[in-house]
């Protein structure tokens, strides 16, 4: 604790988010919380969200985890079930599973109960991920659709491109993944639209939208950031200053000494840097919020901590709070552009946080 570095969950700004995004999917929406809750940790976040309906994860042990703190929330197995154990366990904890795979039916095939499931079909529009393809989607809808252990049938598919629109026009691979997917639409309810989706408006009247980083508050779509979308951010990583230095000009800074001073600068070491999950790949316009102004870093990342410009601010001392991203108070640093500055995206920051970060929850 005495570092200072903590992941600062913002619950009002969670709910927040919900409200505009539910409104943008007319209420049907499942909240994707995959990846300890794309980092801001499962139990904590599904605990806050008394009024949602539908979570959706990626492995059997989320769905477990959510089904402890939520008896009768609906839960959607985004990868399914891939042996016949996890097939019974889905059953036994009234798990609604996406089905990608003929293996998967042989599995149904076999069971021996009378227990019913959901089930969400999945075609694959063009991703080359999960789901049937044109040869064997028709065959599988038709299997599905009089299987005696299958309840209700959702057909779903997975935007590749939904982030990218060009000139307020769709890409033409994400309008031959709509046309090909909403060939097989009949009478069942379908979902297609993710988070960029549903922001970029490219969801049809009455699908199920599924929507995991928007949640959170950040945008998935580049050059933009949650606030264009009426979305606040969730999480606000900080640190604090552990010590200052006067280096003279030509003095190098950090491994390799890749960083070289060109004046004479004083600097500030913070107490974040890789082992916490902060990236080590930056560009030359990383920076951080000191006193809500920029501090650009200086020299390679270390795993404990990092160096800081401080030359532009007087007096800084040790123990002063520097923020990564988020918000605090009135200095605001977005998720987005500390991605963009680091050569990555949103979502890699938020889930690579590791273990030795303190988390608090604010409500």
């Amino acid at each position: 604790m005495s570092r200072g570095t903590q992941a600062i969950i913002h619950l009002q700004n969670l709910r927040h988010n919900f409200k505009v995004l539910s409104q943008l999917a007319s209420d049907k929406l499942v909240l994707v919380v995959k990846a300890d809750a794309y980092g801001h940790g499962l139990k904590n976040i599904v605990k806050s969200l008394h009024h949602v309906s539908y979570f959706g994860v990626a492995t059997l042990d989320e769905a477990l985890r959510i089904r402890k703190i939520r008896k009768n929330v609906k839960i959607l197995l985004l990868e399914g079930y891939l042996d016949a154990k996890e097939l019974e366990l889905t059953l036994k904890n009234r798990i609604d599973c996406v089905i990608h795979q003929q293996q998967q039916i042989d599995l149904l095939n076999q069971l021996n109960s009378t227990m019913r499931m959901n089930v969400w079909l999945k075609y694959d529009s063009g991703m080359n991920r999960l789901g049937f393809n044109d040869e064997t989607y028709p065959w599988a809808i038709k299997q599905i659709k009089k299987h005696r252990n299958v309840a209700e049938i959702v057909l779903m598919s997975h935007f590749a491109s939904a982030d990218k629109i060009d000139k307020k026009r769709y890409s033409d691979f994400t309008c031959k993944q709509k046309q090909y997917f909403l060939s097989y639409r009949n009478e069942e309810p379908f979902s297609f639209a993710n988070s960029p989706a549903l922001l970029n408006n490219l969801k049809e009247k009455g699908e199920w939208c599924r929507t995991g980083l928007a949640l959170f508050g950040v945008s998935p779509i580049a050059g933009k950031t949650a606030k264009d979308f009426n979305l606040k951010p969730v999480m606000s990583l900080k640190t604090t200053v552990i010590a200052t230095k006067n280096i003279k000009k030509g003095q190098g800074v950090g491994y390799g000494q890749s960083y070289q001073a060109k004046n004479d600068m004083k600097i500030a070491i913070i107490g974040i840097g890789y082992g916490d999950g902060y990236p080590w790949s930056l560009s030359e316009n990383a920076y951080v919020l000191l006193r809500n102004q920029a501090a650009k870093i200086v020299g390679k990342v270390s795993m404990d901590m990092m160096a800081i410009d401080v030359s532009h601010l007087d007096g800084v001392e040790v123990g002063e709070l520097v923020l990564l991203w988020g918000q605090e108070n009135s200095m605001i640093l977005p998720v987005e552009t500390v991605a963009n500055n680091a050569n990555t995206i949103p979502y890699v920051l938020l889930c690579q946080i590791t273990s030795r970060v303190h988390y608090e929850y604010l409500e």
